[in-house]
């Protein structure tokens, strides 16, 4: 089958730029090679010789000692054009039923290919013989035109799942170059070659675009294969940390005014090593404010990554904690979490005794203003008695008031109560005596 590159792997040659020990072609031999089982690579070309600007397809089958041919092993393809001394992944493929993969590849110049399996847990890495397409070429100019090849990135550092951006230029003499194919190659710190990412045409201004999104720390190459008028090239590499993981919780999510909550998470690096002994911020940001985050409190973490900070909000607040760098681990920072504050409330309490019964009234205020439609309960506290019980309830009215009628009954006293909501704190009110 054929894979991202079919029809787009456009001049695979490689200059002498890609010099030796720059893209090494071996891996080294895991430390359990001796358990592994044994692998082998062919390769075969559809044709041997093509004209320029037309493609051929590169073949092959990864056998696997003990059960012949597998499906779901991925393969790069490498090239080496003639003169050069390296080759160079330019694509990849997965193995079907029976180990066979197939690219499609379009060279500009006499190339040597080869195919590269790095291996698994389970079986041995495997290169395959070499197989040469010839392009029948007109005679071109002993001196190809000098190319140049630059990289930056957008973000030094990414965020656990997050992406950055990594940009290039090709051009001869300052003068952009499009239209041609630039391949990005990648390489971990437990990696000993380069491997084939992807692979995109420059646009008018010579201009070249990735978005990459490393799970580990990555470094980053771009690389141009050249033409018969073109040097290839080769930009610097590119390194792209990952930021370490930072979680994030607070309990409860819900006070009282005057009430505290504790901010709690656990820092660790993306291969899941706890961030220990690192300074922590904790900042916040009142809720329905546009200000900045601000740091309102500060914590170290313990050897299993994680911190707890305390902090009583006067008003809903958004929470996150920022781990700051420390020797070898870049800063991380949580997504936010929420914590309400509910709004304090009041009662207000009358008593007054007519002929016939005693009446109880009040009014509940909260968040600036009277609160209609919330249920106020009674309490009473019968004369020489310890315990509140309930005597009535009833909804506030429009104006917040709320008003019980009771019984006759000398030195009962009496007191109003809120139960509070999602929003609103509870309240009592003060106590008038019958």
């Amino acid at each position: 089958m054929t894979t991202r590159l079919s029809r787009a792997v456009s001049g695979v040659a490689l200059a002498a730029t890609v010099a030796a020990g720059a893209l090494p072609a071996l891996m080294l031999a895991p430390a359990n090679a001796d358990e592994l089982t044994g692998t082998s690579l062919s390769i075969r070309t559809v044709k041997t010789a093509v004209s320029p600007g037309e493609s051929t397809a590169i073949t092959g089958v990864l056998l696997i000692e003990g059960t012949g041919g597998e499906s779901g092993h991925t393969v790069t393809l490498e090239a080496k054009p003639a003169g050069t001394d390296e080759f160079v992944p330019v694509a990849e493929d997965v193995t079907g039923d029976h180990g066979g993969v197939r690219v499609t590849v379009t060279p500009d110049t006499t190339t040597r290919y080869r195919w590269h399996y790095l291996g698994d847990e389970a079986t041995r890495p495997s290169i395959s013989g070499t197989a040469r397409v010839v392009v029948r070429t007109p005679d071109h100019p002993a001196t190809r035109l000098n190319t140049t090849l630059s990289i930056r990135l957008t973000h030094a550092f990414v965020d656990p799942d997050g992406t950055t951006a990594i940009r290039g230029r090709l051009a001869v003499r300052r003068v952009p170059i499009a239209g041609r194919w630039v391949i990005l190659l990648s390489k971990t710190s437990d990696s000993e070659s380069w491997a084939f990412e992807k692979a995109k045409r420059t646009n008018r201004l010579g201009r070249v675009g990735f978005r990459v999104g490393p799970d580990e720390p990555t470094a980053y190459r771009l690389v141009f294969l050249g033409t018969p008028l073109l040097q290839p090239a080769r930009s610097a590499v590119v390194r792209v940390g990952v930021r370490p993981t930072v979680t994030i919780a607070a309990a409860p999510t819900v006070i009282n005014p005057g009430e505290s909550t504790t901010v709690s998470g656990t820092a660790t690096t993306w291969d899941g090593t706890p961030v220990a002994g690192a300074p922590v911020q904790l900042l916040a940001r009142r809720v329905g404010s546009r200000d900045r985050l601000e740091v309102i409190g500060t914590g170290t973490t313990g050897l299993d990554g994680s911190v707890a900070i305390t902090h009583s909000p006067l008003r809903s607040q958004y929470y996150r904690l920022r781990v700051l760098h420390t020797e070898g681990v870049p800063a991380g920072i949580s997504p936010r979490v929420r914590v309400d504050v509910r709004a304090a409330t009041s009662l207000s309490i009358r008593g007054r005794a007519t002929v016939d019964d005693y009446a109880v009234s009040g009014v509940l205020r909260g968040g600036g203003g009277v609160l209609p439609h919330r249920l106020v309960t009674l309490m009473a506290l019968a004369p020489g008695g310890s315990e509140w019980v309930a005597a009535d309830s009833a909804r506030t009215g429009v104006r917040g008031q709320v008003k019980f009628r009771q019984p006759l009954a000398a030195g009962t006293s009496y007191r109003l109560s809120f139960a509070g909501g999602p929003r609103l704190a509870p309240s009592t009110s003060g106590t008038v005596v019958q």
